[in-house]
Protein backbone atom coordinates (compact mmCIF):
# COMPACT_ATOMS: atom_id res chain seq x y z
CA UNK A 1 0.00 0.00 0.00
CA UNK A 2 3.04 2.40 0.73
CA UNK A 3 4.66 1.75 -2.23
CA UNK A 4 1.22 1.76 -4.36
CA UNK A 5 1.12 5.91 -2.95
CA UNK A 6 4.53 6.28 -3.69
CA UNK A 7 4.16 5.33 -7.12
CA UNK A 8 1.25 6.73 -8.00
CA UNK A 9 2.82 10.03 -7.30
CA UNK A 10 6.04 9.67 -9.46
CA UNK A 11 3.86 8.51 -12.09
CA UNK A 12 2.08 11.85 -11.87
CA UNK A 13 4.98 14.12 -11.97
CA UNK A 14 5.33 12.82 -15.63
CA UNK A 15 2.39 13.22 -16.93
CA UNK A 16 2.61 17.54 -15.67
CA UNK A 17 6.17 17.34 -17.58
CA UNK A 18 4.24 16.27 -20.31
CA UNK A 19 1.69 18.68 -20.05
CA UNK A 20 3.58 21.43 -19.04
CA UNK A 21 5.48 21.31 -22.47
CA UNK A 22 3.28 22.46 -23.95
CA UNK A 23 3.54 26.43 -21.99
CA UNK A 24 6.97 27.17 -22.68
CA UNK A 25 7.27 29.39 -25.89
CA UNK A 26 10.33 31.03 -25.03
CA UNK A 27 13.41 31.50 -22.63
CA UNK A 28 11.69 33.74 -20.26
CA UNK A 29 8.85 31.18 -20.29
CA UNK A 30 11.12 28.64 -19.37
CA UNK A 31 13.52 30.21 -16.72
CA UNK A 32 11.39 32.84 -14.94
CA UNK A 33 7.81 31.29 -16.30
CA UNK A 34 7.02 34.74 -17.90
CA UNK A 35 7.60 36.86 -14.45
CA UNK A 36 3.61 35.91 -13.84
CA UNK A 37 3.64 34.87 -10.57
CA UNK A 38 1.36 36.24 -7.98
CA UNK A 39 1.70 36.21 -4.22
CA UNK A 40 -0.35 33.01 -3.42
CA UNK A 41 1.07 30.72 -6.24
CA UNK A 42 4.97 32.81 -5.73
CA UNK A 43 4.87 31.16 -1.93
CA UNK A 44 3.99 28.24 -2.19
CA UNK A 45 6.46 27.06 -4.92
CA UNK A 46 8.98 29.40 -2.74
CA UNK A 47 8.01 27.31 0.19
CA UNK A 48 8.07 24.44 -2.19
CA UNK A 49 11.55 25.00 -3.28
CA UNK A 50 13.16 26.22 -0.02
CA UNK A 51 11.61 23.14 1.68
CA UNK A 52 13.34 20.05 0.22
CA UNK A 53 14.12 17.02 1.40
CA UNK A 54 18.20 17.61 2.52
CA UNK A 55 16.67 20.58 4.38
CA UNK A 56 14.43 18.26 6.41
CA UNK A 57 17.84 15.58 6.44
CA UNK A 58 19.60 18.35 7.80
CA UNK A 59 17.80 20.11 10.53
CA UNK A 60 16.52 16.67 12.00
CA UNK A 61 20.22 15.83 12.06
CA UNK A 62 20.73 18.67 13.51
CA UNK A 63 18.00 18.18 16.27
CA UNK A 64 19.36 14.36 16.68
CA UNK A 65 22.88 15.92 17.88
CA UNK A 66 22.20 19.03 19.35
CA UNK A 67 18.57 18.84 20.34
CA UNK A 68 16.70 22.43 21.52
CA UNK A 69 20.03 24.38 20.54
CA UNK A 70 19.47 23.55 16.98
CA UNK A 71 16.20 25.63 16.77
CA UNK A 72 18.75 28.76 16.94
CA UNK A 73 18.54 28.32 12.98
CA UNK A 74 15.16 28.53 11.95
CA UNK A 75 14.98 31.52 13.93
CA UNK A 76 17.97 33.34 12.26
CA UNK A 77 16.41 32.87 9.08
CA UNK A 78 12.92 33.50 9.22
CA UNK A 79 14.03 36.86 11.40
CA UNK A 80 16.52 37.84 8.18
CA UNK A 81 13.34 36.81 5.70
CA UNK A 82 10.94 39.15 7.21
CA UNK A 83 13.30 41.68 7.45
CA UNK A 84 14.64 41.89 3.76
CA UNK A 85 10.67 41.47 2.77
CA UNK A 86 9.83 44.80 5.47
CA UNK A 87 12.37 46.81 4.11
CA UNK A 88 12.78 45.54 0.05
CA UNK A 89 16.81 45.53 0.74
CA UNK A 90 18.11 44.37 -1.96
CA UNK A 91 14.88 42.64 -3.60
CA UNK A 92 13.01 45.48 -4.70
CA UNK A 93 15.85 46.88 -7.09
CA UNK A 94 16.62 43.62 -8.20
CA UNK A 95 13.13 42.67 -9.36
CA UNK A 96 12.86 46.37 -10.61
CA UNK A 97 15.93 46.01 -12.49
CA UNK A 98 13.77 43.08 -15.07
CA UNK A 99 17.08 40.59 -15.01
CA UNK A 100 16.70 37.04 -15.51
CA UNK A 101 19.50 35.88 -13.12
CA UNK A 102 21.84 37.49 -10.60
CA UNK A 103 25.15 37.22 -13.16
CA UNK A 104 22.92 39.50 -15.42
CA UNK A 105 22.90 42.59 -12.79
CA UNK A 106 26.82 42.00 -12.81
CA UNK A 107 26.80 42.92 -16.33
CA UNK A 108 24.05 45.39 -16.16
CA UNK A 109 25.94 47.32 -13.38
CA UNK A 110 29.57 46.26 -14.09
CA UNK A 111 30.88 44.54 -17.15
CA UNK A 112 30.16 41.64 -19.17
CA UNK A 113 33.45 39.89 -17.64
CA UNK A 114 31.93 40.25 -14.09
CA UNK A 115 29.10 38.21 -15.54
CA UNK A 116 30.77 35.63 -16.77
CA UNK A 117 33.28 35.31 -14.08
CA UNK A 118 30.29 36.36 -11.07
CA UNK A 119 28.34 33.03 -12.96
CA UNK A 120 31.51 30.73 -13.38
CA UNK A 121 32.30 30.83 -9.83
CA UNK A 122 28.06 30.22 -9.02
CA UNK A 123 28.13 27.30 -10.87
CA UNK A 124 31.08 26.28 -9.08
CA UNK A 125 29.21 26.92 -5.36
CA UNK A 126 25.83 25.52 -6.31
CA UNK A 127 27.06 22.70 -8.28
CA UNK A 128 28.88 21.53 -4.98
CA UNK A 129 26.14 22.64 -2.35
CA UNK A 130 23.85 20.04 -4.67
CA UNK A 131 26.23 17.50 -4.77
CA UNK A 132 24.99 15.45 -1.79
CA UNK A 133 21.29 16.24 -2.04
CA UNK A 134 20.99 12.91 -4.14
CA UNK A 135 22.76 11.11 -1.13
CA UNK A 136 20.55 12.94 1.13
CA UNK A 137 16.99 11.89 -0.12
CA UNK A 138 18.35 8.21 -1.12
CA UNK A 139 19.60 7.38 2.01
CA UNK A 140 15.99 8.61 3.52
CA UNK A 141 14.20 6.10 1.10
CA UNK A 142 16.71 3.22 2.08
CA UNK A 143 16.46 3.75 5.69
CA UNK A 144 12.71 4.56 5.56
CA UNK A 145 11.96 1.21 3.27
CA UNK A 146 15.01 -1.05 5.02
CA UNK A 147 16.58 -1.41 2.33
CA UNK A 148 20.07 -1.76 4.17
CA UNK A 149 22.26 -2.68 0.90
CA UNK A 150 24.62 -0.04 -0.37
CA UNK A 151 23.83 -0.90 -3.95
CA UNK A 152 20.01 0.40 -3.82
CA UNK A 153 21.29 3.49 -2.36
CA UNK A 154 22.69 3.81 -5.81
CA UNK A 155 19.79 2.65 -7.62
CA UNK A 156 17.42 4.85 -5.86
CA UNK A 157 19.84 8.09 -6.61
CA UNK A 158 19.78 7.23 -9.89
CA UNK A 159 16.08 6.69 -10.49
CA UNK A 160 14.93 9.73 -8.67
CA UNK A 161 17.78 11.93 -10.24
CA UNK A 162 16.22 10.59 -13.83
CA UNK A 163 12.71 11.65 -12.90
CA UNK A 164 13.41 15.30 -11.95
CA UNK A 165 15.51 15.47 -15.09
CA UNK A 166 12.40 14.23 -17.20
CA UNK A 167 9.94 16.99 -16.13
CA UNK A 168 12.70 19.59 -15.68
CA UNK A 169 14.04 19.47 -18.88
CA UNK A 170 10.52 19.44 -20.80
CA UNK A 171 8.93 22.20 -18.83
CA UNK A 172 11.46 24.28 -17.60
CA UNK A 173 10.13 26.89 -14.92
CA UNK A 174 6.48 26.30 -15.68
CA UNK A 175 6.72 22.80 -14.46
CA UNK A 176 8.79 23.64 -11.82
CA UNK A 177 5.64 25.83 -10.50
CA UNK A 178 3.01 23.39 -11.36
CA UNK A 179 5.40 20.63 -9.24
CA UNK A 180 6.23 23.00 -6.72
CA UNK A 181 2.22 23.75 -5.76
CA UNK A 182 1.34 19.79 -5.52
CA UNK A 183 4.60 18.89 -4.09
CA UNK A 184 3.62 21.43 -1.29
CA UNK A 185 0.40 20.60 -0.80
CA UNK A 186 1.90 16.76 -0.77
CA UNK A 187 4.59 18.05 1.49
CA UNK A 188 2.26 20.03 3.73
CA UNK A 189 0.17 17.33 4.48
CA UNK A 190 3.23 14.26 5.19
CA UNK A 191 4.64 17.83 7.50
CA UNK A 192 1.54 17.62 9.90
CA UNK A 193 1.37 14.16 9.70
CA UNK A 194 4.41 13.29 10.74
CA UNK A 195 4.66 15.76 13.90
CA UNK A 196 1.41 14.99 14.93
CA UNK A 197 2.68 11.12 15.28
CA UNK A 198 5.75 11.89 16.42
CA UNK A 199 3.97 13.76 19.85
CA UNK A 200 1.84 10.73 19.60
CA UNK A 201 4.59 8.49 20.24
CA UNK A 202 7.07 10.50 22.85
CA UNK A 203 4.33 13.08 24.31
CA UNK A 204 5.61 15.96 26.44
CA UNK A 205 7.32 13.69 28.88
CA UNK A 206 9.55 11.92 26.26
CA UNK A 207 10.45 15.21 24.57
CA UNK A 208 11.39 16.83 28.10
CA UNK A 209 13.46 14.06 29.27
CA UNK A 210 16.37 15.14 26.52
CA UNK A 211 16.82 18.36 28.74
CA UNK A 212 16.51 17.02 32.52
CA UNK A 213 18.20 13.73 32.20
CA UNK A 214 19.65 13.19 28.61
CA UNK A 215 21.24 16.11 28.46
CA UNK A 216 23.69 15.07 25.60
CA UNK A 217 24.28 14.56 21.93
CA UNK A 218 24.94 12.12 19.34
CA UNK A 219 28.37 11.93 18.32
CA UNK A 220 29.20 8.60 16.62
CA UNK A 221 33.00 9.86 15.91
CA UNK A 222 34.05 9.70 19.66
CA UNK A 223 34.16 5.95 20.36
CA UNK A 224 34.28 6.40 23.92
CA UNK A 225 30.85 8.36 24.41
CA UNK A 226 29.27 8.38 21.22
CA UNK A 227 25.86 9.90 22.96
CA UNK A 228 27.12 11.71 25.64
CA UNK A 229 27.46 15.50 26.66
CA UNK A 230 29.75 18.21 24.94
CA UNK A 231 29.49 19.88 21.49
CA UNK A 232 28.04 23.27 22.29
CA UNK A 233 27.33 25.85 19.70
CA UNK A 234 29.22 28.76 20.29
CA UNK A 235 29.19 32.32 19.46
CA UNK A 236 31.34 31.73 16.71
CA UNK A 237 29.23 29.64 14.70
CA UNK A 238 26.24 31.79 15.24
CA UNK A 239 28.03 34.16 13.79
CA UNK A 240 29.28 32.26 10.97
CA UNK A 241 25.46 31.48 10.79
CA UNK A 242 24.28 34.29 10.44
CA UNK A 243 26.09 35.88 8.00
CA UNK A 244 25.80 33.11 6.09
CA UNK A 245 21.47 32.47 6.27
CA UNK A 246 21.21 36.36 5.99
CA UNK A 247 23.19 36.70 2.78
CA UNK A 248 21.17 33.64 1.17
CA UNK A 249 18.11 34.67 2.10
CA UNK A 250 19.02 37.87 -0.46
CA UNK A 251 20.99 36.46 -2.73
CA UNK A 252 20.87 32.29 -3.19
CA UNK A 253 19.61 31.63 -6.70
CA UNK A 254 17.28 29.63 -6.39
CA UNK A 255 15.44 31.79 -3.98
CA UNK A 256 16.24 35.05 -5.96
CA UNK A 257 14.78 33.26 -9.29
CA UNK A 258 11.56 33.05 -7.40
CA UNK A 259 11.94 36.73 -6.63
CA UNK A 260 12.19 37.22 -10.14
CA UNK A 261 9.42 35.67 -11.40
CA UNK A 262 7.10 38.08 -9.51
CA UNK A 263 4.69 39.85 -11.23
CA UNK A 264 6.10 43.16 -9.61
CA UNK A 265 8.72 44.18 -7.42
CA UNK A 266 5.92 45.22 -4.42
CA UNK A 267 5.07 41.46 -4.83
CA UNK A 268 8.44 40.23 -4.21
CA UNK A 269 8.86 42.17 -0.93
CA UNK A 270 5.62 41.13 -0.49
CA UNK A 271 6.94 37.13 -1.07
CA UNK A 272 9.45 37.75 1.64
CA UNK A 273 7.04 39.26 4.63
CA UNK A 274 5.29 35.84 4.15
CA UNK A 275 7.75 33.63 3.60
CA UNK A 276 9.65 34.32 6.99
CA UNK A 277 6.55 32.31 8.57
CA UNK A 278 7.19 29.00 6.44
CA UNK A 279 11.06 29.41 6.48
CA UNK A 280 10.53 29.14 9.97
CA UNK A 281 8.64 25.91 9.72
CA UNK A 282 11.07 24.03 7.46
CA UNK A 283 13.72 24.36 10.08
CA UNK A 284 11.77 24.05 13.38
CA UNK A 285 9.60 21.03 12.43
CA UNK A 286 12.75 18.89 11.24
CA UNK A 287 14.23 19.55 14.47
CA UNK A 288 11.48 18.92 16.17
CA UNK A 289 11.43 15.37 14.46
CA UNK A 290 15.20 14.93 15.19
CA UNK A 291 14.75 15.53 19.09
CA UNK A 292 11.50 12.90 18.93
CA UNK A 293 14.18 10.56 17.04
CA UNK A 294 16.75 11.16 20.02
CA UNK A 295 14.42 10.53 22.79
CA UNK A 296 13.05 7.16 20.97
CA UNK A 297 16.18 5.75 20.74
CA UNK A 298 17.72 7.25 24.28
CA UNK A 299 14.68 5.55 25.81
CA UNK A 300 15.61 2.09 24.88
CA UNK A 301 19.38 1.71 24.87
CA UNK A 302 19.88 -1.92 23.30
CA UNK A 303 17.87 -0.18 20.25
CA UNK A 304 20.67 2.91 20.46
CA UNK A 305 23.29 0.95 20.54
CA UNK A 306 22.14 -1.05 17.76
CA UNK A 307 21.71 2.05 15.86
CA UNK A 308 25.61 3.58 17.06
CA UNK A 309 27.51 -0.17 15.86
CA UNK A 310 25.50 0.38 12.70
CA UNK A 311 26.71 3.69 11.61
CA UNK A 312 30.56 2.59 12.79
CA UNK A 313 30.13 -0.52 10.40
CA UNK A 314 27.67 0.16 7.48
CA UNK A 315 28.64 2.90 5.20
CA UNK A 316 24.94 3.51 4.00
CA UNK A 317 23.77 4.33 7.64
CA UNK A 318 25.37 7.64 9.01
CA UNK A 319 23.49 10.17 11.84
CA UNK A 320 21.20 11.27 8.36
CA UNK A 321 19.57 8.17 8.67
CA UNK A 322 18.20 8.28 12.04
CA UNK A 323 15.11 10.12 11.59
CA UNK A 324 13.61 7.99 8.79
CA UNK A 325 14.55 4.87 10.65
CA UNK A 326 12.49 6.36 13.41
CA UNK A 327 9.94 7.13 11.23
CA UNK A 328 9.73 3.56 9.97
CA UNK A 329 8.87 2.47 13.45
CA UNK A 330 6.25 4.71 14.58
CA UNK A 331 4.31 6.21 11.69
CA UNK A 332 1.75 3.00 10.55
CA UNK A 333 1.09 1.42 6.88
CA UNK A 334 -1.14 4.03 4.47
CA UNK A 335 0.25 6.90 6.71
CA UNK A 336 3.87 5.85 5.69
CA UNK A 337 3.06 6.12 2.43
CA UNK A 338 1.90 9.55 2.29
CA UNK A 339 4.60 10.41 4.48
CA UNK A 340 7.23 9.22 1.86
CA UNK A 341 5.42 10.64 -0.83
CA UNK A 342 6.10 14.02 0.77
CA UNK A 343 9.66 13.72 1.21
CA UNK A 344 9.87 12.55 -2.43
CA UNK A 345 8.06 15.89 -3.10
CA UNK A 346 10.23 17.55 -1.06
CA UNK A 347 13.30 16.30 -2.92
CA UNK A 348 11.95 16.77 -6.29
CA UNK A 349 11.12 20.57 -5.32
CA UNK A 350 14.15 21.27 -4.10
CA UNK A 351 16.52 19.55 -7.38
CA UNK A 352 13.91 20.49 -10.19
CA UNK A 353 14.45 24.53 -8.90
CA UNK A 354 18.21 24.02 -8.60
CA UNK A 355 18.84 22.69 -11.91
CA UNK A 356 16.57 24.90 -13.86
CA UNK A 357 18.53 27.67 -11.62
CA UNK A 358 22.41 26.47 -12.81
CA UNK A 359 21.72 25.84 -16.35
CA UNK A 360 19.85 28.95 -16.99
CA UNK A 361 23.06 30.51 -15.41
CA UNK A 362 25.58 28.47 -17.68
CA UNK A 363 23.08 29.60 -20.98
CA UNK A 364 22.37 33.08 -20.17
CA UNK A 365 25.53 34.46 -18.41
CA UNK A 366 28.49 32.44 -19.79
CA UNK A 367 27.94 30.53 -23.02
CA UNK A 368 25.85 33.71 -24.64
CA UNK A 369 27.97 36.42 -23.66
CA UNK A 370 31.21 34.50 -25.39
CA UNK A 371 29.43 32.48 -28.48
CA UNK A 372 27.51 35.79 -29.61
CA UNK A 373 23.72 36.06 -30.16
CA UNK A 374 21.81 33.01 -29.80
CA UNK A 375 17.96 32.41 -30.86
CA UNK A 376 15.54 31.68 -28.34
CA UNK A 377 15.62 28.01 -29.41
CA UNK A 378 18.86 27.51 -28.66
CA UNK A 379 19.01 29.22 -25.42
CA UNK A 380 16.83 26.85 -24.53
CA UNK A 381 18.48 23.53 -26.20
CA UNK A 382 21.61 24.81 -24.18
CA UNK A 383 19.68 25.22 -21.23
CA UNK A 384 18.37 21.54 -21.47
CA UNK A 385 21.85 20.08 -22.29
CA UNK A 386 23.31 21.48 -18.96
CA UNK A 387 20.57 20.29 -17.43
CA UNK A 388 21.61 17.11 -18.36
CA UNK A 389 25.57 17.50 -17.75
CA UNK A 390 24.76 18.69 -14.20
CA UNK A 391 22.75 16.16 -12.91
CA UNK A 392 25.76 13.56 -14.36
CA UNK A 393 28.09 15.39 -12.06
CA UNK A 394 25.67 15.22 -9.45
CA UNK A 395 25.61 11.76 -9.49
CA UNK A 396 29.10 11.08 -9.58
CA UNK A 397 29.99 13.67 -6.85
CA UNK A 398 26.86 11.78 -4.91
CA UNK A 399 28.50 8.39 -4.96
CA UNK A 400 31.99 9.72 -4.71
CA UNK A 401 31.97 12.47 -1.91
CA UNK A 402 32.39 11.52 2.14
CA UNK A 403 30.94 13.98 4.10
CA UNK A 404 33.07 14.82 7.55
CA UNK A 405 30.83 16.76 9.49
CA UNK A 406 27.07 17.25 9.59
CA UNK A 407 25.36 17.88 6.16
CA UNK A 408 24.34 21.54 7.12
CA UNK A 409 28.45 22.25 7.70
CA UNK A 410 29.25 21.21 4.09
CA UNK A 411 25.98 23.28 3.04
CA UNK A 412 27.12 26.23 4.63
CA UNK A 413 30.45 25.83 3.69
CA UNK A 414 29.55 25.04 0.06
CA UNK A 415 27.85 28.21 -0.05
CA UNK A 416 30.13 30.59 0.73
CA UNK A 417 32.04 30.44 -2.66
CA UNK A 418 29.03 31.90 -4.07
CA UNK A 419 27.14 33.71 -1.17
CA UNK A 420 31.10 35.59 0.10
CA UNK A 421 31.34 37.78 -3.11
CA UNK A 422 28.12 37.67 -4.27
CA UNK A 423 27.12 40.20 -1.26
CA UNK A 424 29.87 43.11 -1.62
CA UNK A 425 29.11 43.06 -5.23
CA UNK A 426 25.13 43.32 -5.42
CA UNK A 427 24.94 45.32 -2.31
CA UNK A 428 27.78 47.57 -3.18
CA UNK A 429 26.56 47.93 -6.66
CA UNK A 430 23.10 48.92 -5.35
CA UNK A 431 23.89 51.25 -2.84
CA UNK A 432 27.52 52.59 -3.78
CA UNK A 433 28.38 54.73 -6.19
CA UNK A 434 31.95 53.84 -6.13
CA UNK A 435 31.65 50.20 -6.39
CA UNK A 436 33.83 49.37 -9.68
CA UNK A 437 34.16 46.16 -12.13
CA UNK A 438 38.12 45.73 -10.04
CA UNK A 439 36.31 45.38 -6.62
CA UNK A 440 33.65 43.07 -7.89
CA UNK A 441 36.24 40.62 -9.77
CA UNK A 442 38.39 40.90 -6.34
CA UNK A 443 35.24 39.91 -4.18
CA UNK A 444 33.68 37.43 -6.75
CA UNK A 445 37.49 35.39 -7.20
CA UNK A 446 38.03 35.97 -3.21
CA UNK A 447 34.77 33.99 -2.31
CA UNK A 448 36.63 30.39 -3.95
CA UNK A 449 39.05 31.00 -1.05
CA UNK A 450 35.87 29.56 0.65
CA UNK A 451 37.27 26.14 -1.05
CA UNK A 452 39.47 25.66 1.88
CA UNK A 453 36.82 25.54 4.46
CA UNK A 454 35.27 21.98 3.32
CA UNK A 455 36.72 19.33 5.13
CA UNK A 456 39.69 17.47 3.38
CA UNK A 457 41.21 21.37 2.42
CA UNK A 458 41.02 21.49 6.61
CA UNK A 459 43.03 18.73 7.11
CA UNK A 460 45.35 19.68 4.76
CA UNK A 461 45.73 23.54 6.18
CA UNK A 462 46.33 22.77 9.39
CA UNK A 463 48.81 19.98 8.31
CA UNK A 464 50.67 22.71 6.73
CA UNK A 465 50.72 25.42 9.21
CA UNK A 466 49.97 23.50 12.54
CA UNK A 467 47.04 25.00 13.16
CA UNK A 468 43.83 24.64 14.85
CA UNK A 469 41.52 26.20 12.32
CA UNK A 470 37.57 25.00 10.85
CA UNK A 471 35.18 25.56 8.99
CA UNK A 472 33.73 27.89 10.91
CA UNK A 473 37.24 30.25 10.86
CA UNK A 474 37.74 30.19 6.77
CA UNK A 475 34.18 30.89 6.27
CA UNK A 476 34.29 34.16 8.40
CA UNK A 477 37.88 34.58 6.65
CA UNK A 478 36.28 34.27 3.21
CA UNK A 479 33.46 37.32 4.07
CA UNK A 480 35.58 39.19 5.54
CA UNK A 481 38.42 39.00 2.57
CA UNK A 482 35.71 39.19 0.09
CA UNK A 483 34.43 42.68 1.42
CA UNK A 484 37.72 43.98 2.27
CA UNK A 485 39.14 43.26 -1.35
CA UNK A 486 36.10 44.44 -3.20
CA UNK A 487 36.01 48.13 -1.16
CA UNK A 488 40.16 48.15 -1.88
CA UNK A 489 39.49 47.33 -5.64
CA UNK A 490 37.02 49.90 -5.77
CA UNK A 491 39.15 52.56 -4.17
CA UNK A 492 42.26 52.12 -6.18
CA UNK A 493 40.64 50.51 -9.41
CA UNK A 494 37.92 52.80 -10.06
CA UNK A 495 35.64 52.75 -13.55
CA UNK A 496 35.40 55.23 -16.17
CA UNK A 497 32.38 57.23 -15.26
CA UNK A 498 29.48 55.79 -17.38
CA UNK A 499 25.95 57.36 -18.16
CA UNK A 500 24.07 53.84 -18.32
CA UNK A 501 25.65 53.15 -14.81
CA UNK A 502 23.70 56.59 -12.99
CA UNK A 503 20.41 55.14 -12.03
CA UNK A 504 21.59 52.19 -11.12
CA UNK A 505 23.52 52.99 -8.47
CA UNK A 506 21.38 55.87 -6.96
CA UNK A 507 19.53 54.40 -3.79
CA UNK A 508 16.26 54.28 -4.05
CA UNK A 509 13.60 56.36 -1.60
CA UNK A 510 11.10 53.53 -1.27
CA UNK A 511 13.55 50.93 -0.04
Amino acid sequence: MDWSIVVCYLLSSIVIGLWANRYVGNLSDYLVAGRKLRIRLALATMTGTELGLVTVMYMAELGFIQQYASLYLAFLEAGAVLVIGLTGFVVYRLRDSSIMTIPEYYEKRYSQSVRVVGASVMVVSGVLNMGLFLKAGSQFLTAISGLQDEMYLKLIMTGLLLLVLFYTVLGGMVSVVITDLIQFLILGTGMVIVTGVIFWSIGWEGLSAIVTEQNGYFDPTNPENPSGKGGGIGWLQIIQMTVVIGSAAMLWPTSAARTLSCQSAAVAKRLYTLSSISFLARRALPVFWGIGTFAFFASQPELFAEFEEAVKTNSSITSLSAMPLFLAKVVPTGLLGLVTAGMIAAFMSTHDSYLLCWSGVITQDIVAPLAGPMSQRSRILVTRIAIFVIGAMLLIWGLWYEVSSDLWGYLAVTGTVYLAGAIPTVVGGLYWSRGSQAGALAAILGGLLGLSAMGPCVEQLNDWFSSDLNGTHLTLITFAFSAVVYVLGSLLLPDQPRATNTDSVEPVAEV
